[in-house]
């Protein structure tokens, strides 16, 4: 220990010596001058050198004030700066357990923490205690009055004798034991226990050992928190494990039957395409061919997120008319809207309207609203959807005539697994809000102008498509 740490004491010993020194030089080069040379008395002798040795008793006076001061000072830093770099518990306790010993210089040291009950205190490190002490060391009940005197009203007290004291009685009968609170945050922590010579100065300094106290108490309770986080984080690389094992399976299950399905359905639409272009079955067919070229597309980002934990979606924007908008998610729905005998109505103030946007993540925000408006309306209900621009922003507006939204769901509708009353993992309007938020927009919902139903509003900022350079020179040739 001596060899890690620069004694904290040594400049003021260094000092006392050198004063003593000084003195004592003067004591002996003053005392045959005096006495043999001068000839002086006894009485005159004692006269003459008593200043030097008042002056001794100011240097010893000065310096036992000294030590108590820089000790208050140092020691806590020493404790606290050695602490700092230790995250493991147990070894924080252990290097503790050494510090004290060699800053207080007791007969022993345990230093208990309080279990996860708050009722016990349980014995973590000890220095000085005979080997293999601590494995058998007993737990003492927080209730007890010395343990709550300390550990719950925060005060060091001291015991003139080990006697009745569960710890030291055997080894230290008759030695002081005195307790010191381990505080953080103004709650119990633990104990400092201590046994020592009641002539021991260094624990008789109550401030030093509540500073100590204070300063271990902080460092194990950071020990105890890192320790927590690194349990926590350790978890949630368990869980993005399992989650990365869970969509690498999902997605090598879903391809072979999505290629099957795909396949069928463009085959299908090829055949009848050659009939009639215009017939039911085209259509029906084709809105199957884009369904699974679109879960293909979704089993394709599954791989990719199974393979990189880093994995971020990212935007291929595009301009986009507000036709093309809605084109797509509404030949996909319309299958489902037909079985329920439902009826959609599409409006769109200004076709030229445009937006930068990703195609494929915009028509899964549209296709999720539709969908919820399909299913949470009942049947040969009506549903709408109205594009229009109104400051700056595209407003896409799709509205059911369903139950409705209650005023205080309306925020918590779009956290990830919260659905209120409505079927459903709760994901897609989650989804919904990522991909919206993703392009600088906004989604909320409201209720329906009809009355009835509610209608789910999706703002994107305009697009204002610059004319080509071809038209920008005539214009300027004109001016």
């Amino acid at each position: 220990m001596l060899k890690l740490y620069q004694d904290p004491m040594r400049e003021v010993r260094n000092a006392k010596r050198f004063a003593y020194a000084v003195i004592i030089l003067f004591i002996l080069a003053a005392f045959p001058l005096y006495a043999f040379v001068i000839r002086l008395s006894p009485q005159e002798l004692a006269a003459a050198l008593g200043p030097a040795l008042f002056t001794f008793l100011i240097v010893e006076v000065a310096s036992r004030w000294e030590y108590r001061m820089r000790r208050r000072h140092a020691y806590p830093h020493l404790l606290g700066y050695r602490l700092a770099t230790i995250h493991d518990f147990d070894k924080a306790c252990e290097e503790a357990a050494s510090l004290l010993a060699y800053f207080l210089r007791p007969q022993a040291v345990v230093i208990a923490w309080l279990k996860e009950d708050g009722h016990e205190l349980e014995p973590v490190a000890a220095h000085g205690m005979p080997e293999g002490w601590l494995r058998s060391a007993p737990t003492i009940a927080i209730a007890a009055r010395s343990m709550s005197e300390a550990a719950d009203k925060g005060r060091v007290l001291s015991k003139p004798s080990a006697a009745g004291d569960p710890w030291f009685v055997t080894s230290y009968p008759g030695e002081a034991v005195i307790s010191v609170p381990l505080l953080a945050q103004d709650r119990p922590r633990g104990v400092i226990a201590i046994a020592t010579s009641p002539r021991n100065a260094i624990t008789r300094d109550h401030r030093l050992l509540s500073s100590l106290g204070m300063v271990l108490a902080l460092a194990l309770d950071n020990c105890r928190l890192y320790e927590s986080e690194r349990r926590s984080a350790q978890r949630l690389q368990e869980l993005n494990r399992a989650k990365s094992d869970l969509l690498i399976t999902v997605s090598h299950e879903l391809r072979t039957p999505l290629t099957s399905v795909r396949t069928a359905a463009e085959m299908l639409l090829e055949e009848e395409e050659k009939d009639d272009p215009d017939s039911l079955r085209v259509r029906m067919a084709r809105s199957i061919a884009k369904g699974a070229n679109r879960l293909t597309a979704l089993v394709g980002e599954l791989v990719d997120a199974s393979r990189d934990d880093e994995f971020a979606p990212r935007l291929e924007l595009e301009p986009l008319r507000a036709q093309d908008l809605v084109s797509g998610p509404v030949s996909l729905i319309n299958p489902l809207l037909s079985a329920k005998q439902q009826t959609l109505s599409v409006r769109i103030d200004d076709p030229d309207l445009m937006v930068m946007a990703d195609r494929r993540r915009f028509e899964q925000v549209v296709i999720n609203l539709l969908s919820n408006a399909h299913r949470h309306s009942p049947p040969a209900g009506a549903l709408d959807i109205a594009v229009a621009e109104r400051d700056g922003e595209v407003l896409l507006a799709v509205t059911d005539s369903g139950p409705g939204i209650a005023e205080g769901e309306r925020q918590l509708i779009f956290e990830p697994f919260v659905h209120g009353d409505r079927s459903g993992l709760g994901l897609g309007l989650a989804i919904a809000k990522s991909v919206v938020e993703m392009h600088n927009g906004r989604i909320w919902v409201e209720d329906a102008a009809r009355g009835a139903g509610s209608t789910f509003v999706v703002a994107l900022p305009a697009h204002r498509q610059k004319p080509p350079a071809r038209d920008r020179r005539a214009r300027a040739t004109l001016a």
